[in-house]
């Protein structure tokens, strides 16, 4: 177990040779190398495509990443009465809105720009309100994938700028398949 531990560990620190136990995945018109010492594979169900959960000592609590295709297409940045991109944005934080039914969507901040795997996209950090008042915390990704929208979406009790690492590192090792 300590060595498991210190694997992990170095895994998350960016200690490359100590990362060996990658598992890699494809589904639904991309793949995934993702670290088996981090992340263990779940059953997903529709519309899901894949499910991970952090199962690391230092995950966040109840840490899941699901994958998700959205048919709908992404906009691109443009120049708005704000300035370069910022309607862009909003409608981002809009579109994640609407990929959350019965909860309310809080931004953080605002969306990033981001490229995986020969994609591009947007992420951004969130708190998310239930109807029962209940709290948790959300990284959500939106990736331009074959006419549509992947989405990827880390979900916990709540979210620390090391956890928004973490969630980077697993998006930056999507590739698009054939």
């Amino acid at each position: 177990m300590p060595v498991r531990l210190l694997a992990a560990v170095l895994c998350l620190v960016g200690a490359g040779s100590a990362c060996l136990a990658e598992e890699l995945v494809e589904t639904g018109g991309f793949s995934l190398r993702y670290d088996e010492t981090v992340w263990v594979r779940e059953a997903s169900a529709p519309p899901a495509l894949l499910a991970l959960r952090c199962a690391a000592p230092t995950c966040p609590p109840h840490a899941v990443a699901t994958f998700l295709s959205d048919e709908r297409g992404l906009p691109s940045p443009g120049f708005g009465a704000f300035g370069p991109g910022a309607a862009t944005g909003a409608m981002i934080d809009l579109r994640i809105q609407s990929l959350t039914p019965g909860s309310r969507i809080r931004p953080r901040g605002p969306v990033e720009p981001i490229v995986s795997g020969g994609m591009t996209g947007y992420r951004g950090l969130y708190d998310i309100e239930d109807r029962a008042l209940a709290k948790t915390a959300a990284a959500i990704a939106l990736l331009r994938f074959d006419n549509g929208t992947l989405e990827i979406r880390m979900k916990a009790d709540r979210l620390t700028p090391a956890d928004l690492t973490l969630f980077d590192r697993l998006v930056d090792k999507i590739e698009l398949t054939d």
